[in-house]
């Protein structure tokens, strides 16, 4: 393959002597694996390894015809994004997210615009709507989509109304009146639907509409990780304890 494409790099780990093996997200391949030669040596202008950084967009070419490929090239069309904190951790839930549930080879152009959104947002410290419409994009290209205008037996939702979400159900209607707390949190009807019209495109969502989908999206994510812990996100409430500890 000897025309550049778009691409980001998910992970990366040493191969041999001055070689690494590094996981990419590119626009014409989907998630795809390559071994770098030579990554550590230095050129003039640099080592391929200090340019093969997560969060910096990349043009790259590729050799081969195996599932695993040789890198040809690659440069850098514009500076990368420095993620700091916990936008750095999100950033990095998403690689992991992406490397752990998106088959390889699967090839689709909204998952990578929804992708370099995101880390757009994030470095501009506005990341939240945008992590969460990644996820949803991400479930869609999985097989998986929330309808957001009927429940589970396809009635439409009712603003009045109180639902559960279910991921192998959607969203069941609940006899309660009122929300609860914790894991039985129940769904306003009039949420729901604004989640649907910001899904279709309208303008951005309130705090309380951002900690329902949050929370919706976690349910489904979990599902489709088979109920394994993202690391990063372990990491993170670690290291937000730490912080609160000290």
């Amino acid at each position: 393959m000897s025309t550049a494409q778009p691409a980001w790099v998910l992970s990366r780990q040493s191969y041999g002597d001055s070689g690494m093996l590094v996981e990419f997200f590119s626009a014409e391949l989907g998630r795809c694996g390559a071994v770098v030669r030579g990554a550590h040596r230095r050129k003039r202008g640099g080592s391929l390894a200090s340019l093969l950084q997560p969060f910096h967009p990349l043009l790259i070419t590729f050799a081969g015809r195996s599932e695993l490929k040789t890198l040809r090239s690659a440069e850098a069309p514009r500076p990368g994004y420095l993620l700091r904190g916990d936008a750095l951790m999100s950033g990095l839930y998403l690689n992991e997210l992406l490397v752990r549930s998106l088959p390889r080879m699967d090839v689709s152009p909204s998952l990578f615009l929804a992708y370099g959104q995101a880390i757009e947002s994030l470095y501009e410290g506005a990341g939240e709507e945008s992590l969460r419409r990644f996820e949803l994009v991400l479930l869609s290209e999985l097989g998986y989509r929330v309808a957001w205008d009927s429940d589970e037996l396809r009635e439409p939702i009712r603003a009045e109304a109180h639902y559960r979400f279910e991921v192998d159900r959607g969203f069941c209607i609940s006899e309660g009146s009122a929300p609860k707390s914790g894991g039985d949190r129940l769904l306003p009807g009039v949420h729901i639907i604004r989640l649907g019209q910001w899904w279709e495109g309208a303008d951005t969502l309130g705090n309380e509409e951002l900690a329902l989908l949050k929370g919706i999206t976690r349910v489904a994510v979990s599902q489709l990780t088979g109920g394994r812990a993202i690391r990063t996100r372990e990491v993170f409430k670690d290291l937000k304890s730490l912080g609160k500890g000290a």
